[in-house]
């Protein structure tokens, strides 16, 4: 997965001519006033926040921590990396989704399974939907639930319970609710995250070349302990870089689909922004944060995370709080977006409203080991199927390059 995650990403970034350069580009378009033109979605705006709801998550955090129990801290290093290479990916599943709509279920839907349909493998389609839609019971609803409910010290059955009962309000608001609130929501608790991770670093700034340097070093040295601890900084850093940003997934372009845009190009450039946050700054700063509190290969990944914040006064409820936010976001993120992916294969999904707050209550419950090694099934099932939709059609995506010269 590894291997092929990297070509795509080095693919598109060389055939879209390093597109990253246009990041803040844009970024300013995210917030636009004057962007859109959207006449039958939810805009390029509300599609933005939904999107990096799903992204902003638990694998900010505990995936994080995870990556450097498992890789070390060079592992931060590697998701940093696959972060900046993935956007063209994540530019051009977007930009795909949004120019190849379909109608079902009464609504305009996009994303990889409608290509694939398109394109004549139908069967292939109903498989990554499949997928899709067990994606959303584990990486939306049972990981997110486990790892609040690692990091909060209370009753894990209590914590799955409180989960699964916000589920059940925030689904009787139907999916044009949950996009307005991602909207309010994403952007709240992720400055508010930010803001207290910097403070972490800034109060012991003394240790940041030391950590800065042991993140180097175990990316790039292959001396002190054999290409082995390489290799796992390599592999644990891109695969829980995946899981963060889930870029060449093709989960984020169903909810770029969304946004109804006439202006696809800086709408998918809009969308490409939400890897730029997720995992070039987020995951970056989390990463250095736990580093510099004495995370290491090996190390506990819940003692890391309840021991980042414990340097600020009410740390733990900070963190808590923060944890609840994230989770709830990514939950119905991947709700939405499970739910389209269902809507594609029947029309209808009534049915899988409890089965998703049921994976959201049995999750806190369930070994992490467990939750993590079916999520990472479901990555590479959804991965294979999206990267062959973005090779086939590689040749349709606009070059974003002559647009903004233009303009």
């Amino acid at each position: 997965m590894v291997f092929i995650l990297m070509f795509c990403h080095l693919f598109f970034t060389f055939k879209l001519r390093f597109i990253q350069k246009y990041t803040f580009k844009g970024i300013k378009y995210s917030f636009s006033p004057k962007q859109n033109g959207a006449e039958k979605g939810i805009g390029t705006y509300a599609a933005f926040a939904a999107a990096l709801g799903t992204t902003i998550g638990p694998g900010n955090i505990t995936g994080v921590a995870v990556a450097i129990s498992g890789g070390g801290p060079g592992a931060v290093f590697w998701m940093w990396v696959c972060g900046l290479l993935a956007m063209p990916t994540k530019y051009a599943e977007s930009y795909l989704a949004m120019r190849y709509t379909q109608k079902r279920g009464g609504s305009e839907i996009g994303g990889t399974m409608v290509i694939l349909g398109r394109l004549g493998y139908r069967r292939t389609a109903v498989f990554w939907s499949v997928f899709c839609a067990l994606g959303g019971l584990f990486m939306g609803a049972a990981v997110p639930s486990r790892s609040l409910s690692s990091a909060i010290p209370t009753d894990n059955w209590l914590t799955g319970a409180f989960l699964a009962a916000l589920l059940v309000l925030t689904v009787s608001c139907g999916l044009s609710g949950i996009a307005k609130v991602s909207g309010l929501l994403v952007p709240v608790m992720s400055l508010g995250f930010l803001v207290a991770s910097l403070a972490v670093i800034a109060l012991d700034f003394k240790a940041l070349p030391d950590a800065l340097g042991r993140i180097l070093s175990g990316a790039l040295s292959i001396k002190s302990a054999g290409a082995g601890a390489f290799g796992a900084a390599v592999k644990h850093g891109i695969t829980r870089g995946l899981y963060s940003n889930e870029s060449g997934l093709g989960s984020g372009g169903i909810l770029a689909a969304e946004s109804g845009d006439k202006n696809i190009g800086m709408s998918a450039l809009s969308a490409m922004t939400t890897t730029f946050w997720d995992t070039v700054v987020m995951c970056a700063v989390t990463g250095i944060m736990f580093v510099m509190s004495g995370a290491g290969a090996g190390s506990d990944a819940d003692m890391t995370v309840r021991g980042a914040f414990s340097s600020l006064p009410f740390g733990s409820w900070l963190l808590w709080i923060s944890m609840t936010l994230f989770v709830f976001a990514t939950m119905i993120g991947w709700y939405y977006l499970a739910k389209r992916a269902l809507q594609y294969l029947t029309g209808k999904s009534g049915w899988y409203d409890a089965a998703f707050i049921c994976a959201a209550f049995f999750g806190a419950v369930l070994p992490a080991s467990i939750l993590w090694q079916a999520a990472d099934i479901v990555n590479f099932a959804m991965l294979l199927p999206s990267v062959l939709v973005l090779f086939k059609m590689s040749g349709k995506i606009e070059n974003i390059n002559l647009y903004i010269r233009h303009k």
